[in-house]
């Protein structure tokens, strides 16, 4: 093999999976967004929601949250912001 080929072969089997693509670790649910966080994006819904999230309620299309709430940071991604669901036993 050439070495070109070599290090083109290496760099694949090395590298993680495709970087562009990264996985939502919010656990984020219906019941969780309608509880959290609809007070705040009844109007504008954040970005790479699921459309079943998303069903039956009524966002205004193409308006952003930056738009809609400056200056207010989503807590979605946030794993400190709720307490979290108590135990059951």
């Amino acid at each position: 093999m050439t070495r070109a080929l070599r290090l083109a072969l290496a760099v694949l089997l090395i590298s993680p999976g495709p970087l562009a693509a990264q996985e939502d670790h919010s656990g984020l649910t219906r019941a969780k967004y309608v509880q959290n966080c609809l007070m705040c994006h009844n109007r504008a819904a954040p970005d790479g929601l699921s459309p079943d999230i998303l069903a039956r309620l009524a966002p205004q299309p193409e308006l952003k949250p930056a738009v809609a709430m400056p200056g207010v940071a989503c807590w979605r991604r946030c794993d400190r912001c709720f307490a979290p669901a108590p135990r059951r036993r």
